[in-house]
């Protein structure tokens, strides 16, 4: 295999400025000319670049920086910043051409449009529409930054506001419309949560006077358990039916009565409840002639256990000096007549 000949001779002549071919890119950023980030250190040649920038009447020099806005802008969305920059440039010149700072403050507000810079860009479109009045996209960029922030009623104004300048503005009228339906929907959700607070208000006020009437007593221990307990009064009979908990401390077990109207008997219940033995009653004790019902009466220092009649309607107990609805949802003890767990029970209330 042969080796490539060493070079002999004298060595060719570089220039200063000879770039190195395989690192062209990094080569041309070393050139003021086409720069793209600015050096750290100082650099003469682009120092005097700059200083040409700034000659020429505030006008040409406004005009200068919006151009290099422009060509950031056209770059596309990783060059804004740059072009937000050159924008604000032109904009601290004393330039007098209104068209120019117009077009700037428009154009540095597309910019932070697209950055999500909603903030500036309504201070943006304002100082423009105070330079231009028509400027319908001032307008529409506005509406577009106002929808964004879900200012929805702003956004219509924004647009109406254009509209009367170009009616036939698509664009204009797709961000109208779109403020439009999302207004519709929000207001749609307000209404029906205001129903529902009121018919929740008008159930808690019709609640609070049933109560009263019958004078039955309400203790809230767990406000979580009030608000899930559903006292419902039933429209066409105008009584209560209450969620009621059946005990069985024998066996700790219990059944929930989801609508326990108040002219129903205990007895009503406990025949649907024991019409089948229940799997925990192995001696067949439970039923609904074989049970008594009681309920503790929780006033004083020591709790007591009272028994009530089972063919008695439980508005009828719950009506009762002794008795206090706790967290919304009556309770009562169910023990079978005749059994030693009853009166050993009951004896644990009379020590």
């Amino acid at each position: 295999m042969s080796e490539t000949p060493a070079e002999v001779g004298p060595k060719k002549f570089q220039s200063e400025f000879t770039m190195d071919p395989d690192n062209l890119e990094k080569e041309l950023a070393k050139v003021p000319l086409f720069m793209t980030d600015l050096p750290s250190e100082e650099n003469d040649t682009l120092a005097a670049l700059q200083s040409l920038v700034f000659d020429g009447t505030p006008e040409e020099v406004a005009q200068n920086f919006r151009e290099q806005g422009n060509e950031c802008f056209r770059a596309g969305k990783a060059r804004y910043p740059d072009a937000i920059v050159f924008y604000t440039k032109a904009l601290d010149t004393e330039c007098n051409d209104k068209s120019i700072m117009e077009a700037c403050y428009a154009n540095r507000a597309a910019c932070n449009l697209e950055l999500k810079n909603y903030g500036r860009v309504l201070n943006d479109c304002s100082k423009c529409l105070e330079i231009n009045p028509r400027n319908v996209k001032a307008f529409y960029r506005s509406a577009r930054a106002l929808f964004a922030l879900d200012k929805l009623v702003e956004t219509i104004d924004c647009c109406d506001h254009a509209l009367l300048v170009d009616p036939d503005n698509k664009s204009v009228q797709e961000i109208r419309e779109k403020a439009l339906k999302r207004k519709n929907e929000i207001d749609e959700k307000i209404r029906l949560k205001e129903e529902r607070e009121e018919r929740a208000r008008t159930k808690k006020q019709r609640l609070a006077k049933a109560l009263e009437e019958r004078k039955i007593k309400m203790e809230v221990v767990d406000k979580d358990v009030y608000e899930k307990a559903n006292i419902e009064i039933d429209e066409e009979t105008q009584t209560l039916n209450w969620p009621v908990f059946f005990l069985y401390p024998e066996y700790k077990e219990s059944d929930y009565i989801q609508q326990f109207n108040e002219t129903n008997s205990f007895y009503d219940h406990l025949q649907v409840m024991f019409e089948q033995p229940a799997p925990w009653d192995e001696r067949r004790e439970y039923n609904a002639d074989s049970v008594e019902v009681y309920f503790e009466d929780t006033r004083g220092l020591n709790p007591k256990l009272l028994k009530v009649g089972k063919k008695l309607p439980l508005g009828k107990i719950l009506s009762l000096e002794q008795y206090t609805v706790k967290n919304g949802v009556p309770s009562f003890i169910i023990l079978p007549k005749d059994s030693t767990f009853k009166q050993e029970f009951i004896n644990k209330f009379k020590k």
